[in-house]
């Protein structure tokens, strides 16, 4: 059996020191009871629960499916026999609990009893040597949820001699990702970038049984262009042959710097993004917190991960953002497809907006829809699909981004009968909203106000505008795109001289962000309303936004907590990079940057949906944020195939 593990929350290996000692009863499992929001521990289509607990205040619950799993990744302090323990709830015998090595091969495992009570499953006397590191998981069941509580890796009483003769450790200087150790076919695999010269590898760390000697060694520069045969042989002059096999990785996108922290987190987004794929795959459709299993399951379209990791998902907004790190990390078929699945969700009934959130196989998630007078939809989100297709049109060449039926209908909608539909309680062109985010929210911000008119929504308008004229520029109509092109500057010029000034006595004060019901007008901090005025350029360059730049970071401060602005939910602050690049107040935004990877691996504020680094937008968008932003890099429009 095969897992396909996401590897998510903290490093959670134990480390311990050369003369580390395993007393009988010292539990091996970091957090058995899945206490401090579920931290130590690795979900796929699995989370934590507060209710039905065995012992403490949570427990793990893996979805409905023989292929979702919990998991976490131990290293033995000492050799000996190894007891594995846990308490199961399970509604067939389908589930299992085992231990594989860190690829996912299985070493050792045993089907959990069905129960609808908490029953101990064993698995007694597994011998293990120090050093190995391995991977205990709990698989589900096909028949519905698996309960997992009071995990147990201990040294048992069995104190029969043992002898190993294997290798432990592997690790070469070039390698990427961890290396695949099968001690039950004699096989180690490990993976390098594109590019490597496959015949001069020198090995790093090779770590073999205590009395054993082999024919390689930490330090050696080896020739694996073939697979390498390595012959291990223990005190007693026993042989067993094993095979090295190093694997050139497909082409893709690396960053090498001076600075290893931003290299180790560039590594880190890339290899996390593909693990947020689904295309192809078949399984749970409408999962969220509140319904853990789902309403049966289906065929995937090719898409990826974007929202609450607890749920089937790919909502607008997160796919809009991850969108050209997704186009970095290779992900075009993807990007591509999720596109037009929105697309074809814009109708005329639903007065041209799109869905909020769309499941897996492209149907509507119905967390966020009910009907279509009454689904989630927020404004900035229906003109930032005509930017952000425009962006992917100018890195990929593909014409279809700009010719394709379904995007050309949608865009064209939301330029004219969208705003058409919704500017008709204070009529100046501007796309209103008209309450909570069911009704329709005029701002990105759902923990504030409701606004008929926000500072995200004009700002996305604003670039919608632009990227509309610049399609029609590409498509050679040349007439439609200076008219757009004018549109866009007036829009702009009404930002600066009228809608962003609250008193025409003070128009260098802060700009307006949101715009009330009954015209009232504020320019206080509204979080996304805000920031996305200077980062969608709307703004003019000088004194009156460098001043509002300060200001945005007075309110931001130190991230979470430091301030009472401060937003709680971490993927908020993958915007404030994107804010602060364009001025050229780079330290601001790379102080951005460090600050998400070094709290990646803590409790999102939601913690049924893992930890921050689970949260896919935290990966997709470091990428952009290192190769756009850090780096500068912005590709032009080159025409391809389509």
């Amino acid at each position: 059996m095969k897992l396909n593990v996401l590897a998510s929350a903290v490093a959670c290996a134990i480390t311990l020191s050369a003369g580390a000692y395993a007393h009988q009863n010292e539990n091996l499992i970091t957090n058995p009871t899945f206490e401090n929001k579920g931290l130590g521990w690795s979900y796929w289509f699995a989370n934590i629960k507060s209710d039905r607990v065995h012992e403490g205040e949570y427990r793990g619950r893996i979805a409905q499916g023989q292929n979702h799993h919990i998991s976490q990744v131990i290293t033995v302090p000492e050799t000996g026999y190894y007891d594995l323990s846990a308490y199961l709830i399970s509604p067939a015998s389908d589930a299992f609990i085992g231990l594989s090595n860190l690829t996912d091969e299985v070493l050792v495992k045993a089907f959990v009893k069905p129960s609808d009570k908490y029953k101990r499953t064993q698995l007694k006397h597994i011998p293990l040597e120090k050093g190995e590191m391995l991977k205990v998981w709990f698989s589900g069941s096909a028949q519905g949820g698996v309960s997992v509580d009071s995990v147990s890796l201990v040294k048992s009483n069995k104190n029969k001699p043992l002898s190993f003769n294997q290798i432990i450790q592997f690790k070469a200087e070039q390698q990427e990702g961890v290396s695949s150790i099968d001690k039950n076919q004699h096989t180690l695999s490990f993976h390098v970038p594109y590019g490597t010269d496959l015949s001069a590898i020198k090995i790093s760390n090779l770590l073999i049984s205590e009395q054993s000697r082999s024919n390689l060694e930490s330090g050696d520069v080896v020739d694996f262009t073939q697979p390498v045969e390595v012959i291990v042989t223990d005190e007693a002059g026993k042989q067993d042959k094993w095979t090295f096999t190093a694997i050139e990785k497909e082409k893709q996108v690396v960053v090498t710097s001076s600075n290893q922290k931003l290299q180790d987190s560039f590594e880190w987004a890339i290899d996390k993004t593909r693990r947020f794929v689904m295309t192809g795959q078949h399984d749970l459709v409408n999962r969220d917190e509140n319904n853990n299993d789902g309403d049966g399951t289906a065929d995937y379209i090719p898409s990826y991960w974007a929202g609450y990791f607890d749920r089937t998902a790919f909502y607008s907004r997160d796919f809009l953002h991850q969108a050209s790190g997704a186009k970095i990390a290779g992900l075009d078929i993807e990007n591509f497809s999720m596109f037009k699945t929105f697309a074809k969700h814009s109708t005329e009934s639903r007065k041209w907006y799109t869905l909020w959130a769309v499941n897996f196989d492209g149907t509507p998630h119905t967390i966020d829809y009910k009907d279509d007078s009454w689904f989630v939809r927020e404004v900035p989100a229906q003109f930032e699909f005509v930017e952000k297709a425009w962006k992917q049109y100018q890195w990929t060449g593909d014409e279809r981004y700009i010719k394709d039926p379904d995007l050309w209908r949608f865009y064209t909608k939301v330029l004219t009968d969208y705003i058409a539909l919704h500017d008709d309680q204070d009529p100046n062109g501007i796309a209103e909203g008209y309450g909570g985010i069911f009704e329709g929210s005029a701002t990105y911000n759902e923990r504030g106000e409701f606004p008929i008119e926000a500072g995200d929504g004009i700002g996305s308008q604003y670039q919608a505008t632009v990227a509309y004229a610049a399609m029609l520029e590409a498509r050679e109509e040349y007439s439609e795109a200076a008219v757009w092109q004018e549109k866009a500057q007036q829009l702009k010029t009404y930002f600066n001289e009228e809608w962003s000034i609250a008193d025409p006595n003070k128009p260098q004060d802060n700009y307006v962000n949101i715009v009330q019901r009954d015209g009232f007008r504020m320019n206080d901090f509204g979080k996304e309303n805000s920031w996305f005025m200077p980062m969608k350029l709307i703004t003019e360059p000088g004194e009156r936004n460098d001043r509002y730049l300060d200001f945005i970071a007075e309110n931001l401060g130190d991230g979470i907590g430091s301030t009472p602005e401060a937003p709680y939910n971490i993927e908020a602050y993958t915007y404030i990079p994107e804010t602060y690049f364009p001025y050229n107040r780079n330290a601001e935004a790379w102080k951005w940057m460090q600050y998400i990877m070094d709290i990646k691996d803590e409790p999102h504020e939601r913690p049924t949906q893992g930890t921050n680094g689970d949260y896919p937008e935290i990966s997709f968008t470091f990428i952009s944020n290192t190769i756009e932003g850090l780096m500068g890099i912005k590709l032009m429009r080159q025409t391809t195939e389509s």
